[in-house]
């Protein structure tokens, strides 16, 4: 049975991410459950749609959720998911680690609740 409830969920992302996303090179969105934010990541599920919204130019870009993994840490989530895939800086997994725990709250976070692979693909 085909699932006809999937959602449309609209979050914010900065300017270089949202430009590798767009144009192919960045399959898979890093988000972390914080206390800076009230979005719940085990929300979005495979088959929803993501529409980021770019910080600095307001553009919305639309993706679809092909799937959604949970990782205990950024440092297995990198190395399993694979850097050129997840980072939009060029980064190697240990670079990719500091810039993903420089994110307000992400560090705590992370060790607390995990992170999430939002793998995507243009809608």
């Amino acid at each position: 049975m085909k699932n006809n409830t999937n959602k449309i969920h609209v979050l914010d992302l900065n300017d270089r991410p949202w430009q590798a996303i767009k144009c192919g090179t960045k399959s898979i969105e890093v988000r972390a459950n914080n206390d800076c934010s009230d979005f719940d990541y085990f929300q979005i599920h495979g088959g929803d749609i993501i529409r980021f919204i770019n910080n600095t130019t307001g553009e919305s870009l639309e993706v679809r959720v092909v799937d959604v993994r949970h990782y205990k840490t950024a440092r297995e989530l990198l190395e399993t998911e694979g850097t050129k895939r997840t980072l939009s800086s060029g980064k190697d997994v240990v670079g990719g680690i500091d810039s993903i725990h420089s994110i307000t709250g992400y560090k705590e976070a992370i060790a607390k609740n995990g992170v999430f692979a939002i793998e995507v693909e243009p809608n």
